[in-house]
């Protein structure tokens, strides 16, 4: 799912990012932890990440590596704070995995006061681009929606940015199907959403700037 969001966000030509980092470290973290609680391996008790099942097998590096994290403090920490701990070590990751699968290619640059911003453009189009067309595909055949995708579409409402999809999809439809999945998410995927709210409430980065 973290792969997924990940190219959702990106603008797959220029390969800039169309969220505030803020918001897009918020939204990996959020979709990579979702993926691990429908995997049965994590869960959500008392607001607090717990491991459930400390099983890495089949899982990529982002998955391991979160799920290692969440195993090494027993005593568990919120959705939000896992987000700051988390967040950017893990866009690094899943940025060098669609590097190293050929579906982006990165560009290293310097934004303003001469920070690093680094560019995602496509090398494979089609590949970039299926995640959102499978989530358009969904929102429009709503008896086709999988947990994931129901999941994905309550988060870019979560965050408040569902102007990343392509500009066909209705929006208006958007904000009722995520509605209802919102209403529809087992427990720990339901609270993990609310977790998600606050972090992104937490947010002081206006969600147009990059």
């Amino acid at each position: 799912m973290a792969p997924g969001f990940f190219l959702i966000v990106h603008d797959p030509l220029s390969g800039k990012a169309r969220i505030a980092p803020d918001l897009l470290r918020c939204g990996v973290v959020g979709t990579q932890v979702a993926d691990l609680v429908i995997g049965g391996r994590l869960t959500l008790a008392d607001d607090r990440l717990v491991v459930t099942r400390h099983d890495t097998f089949g899982l990529d590096e982002p998955a391991r590596y979160v799920l290692d994290c969440v195993a090494h403090e027993p005593d568990g920490y919120t959705v939000r704070a896992w987000s700051g701990v988390l967040g950017e070590i893990l866009v690094e990751m899943v940025a060098r995995r669609l590097t190293a699968d050929s579906v982006l290619r990165r560009e290293s640059g310097r934004g303003r006061l001469g920070r690093r911003r680094d560019r995602h453009p496509a090398v494979d189009l089609a590949r970039a681009r299926q995640p959102g067309a499978d989530l358009a595909a969904m929102l429009r055949e709503p008896h086709t929606f999988t947990l994931p995708g129901a999941f994905t579409a309550a988060l870019l409402q979560t965050l408040g940015i569902d102007d990343v999809l392509e500009p066909d999809v209705d929006r208006a439809r958007l904000t009722s199907l995520a509605t209802q999945a919102v209403g529809h998410l087992p427990g720990s995927l339901a609270a993990l959403r609310s977790g998600l709210v606050e972090t992104a409430s937490a947010t002081t980065t206006p969600s147009g700037q990059r």
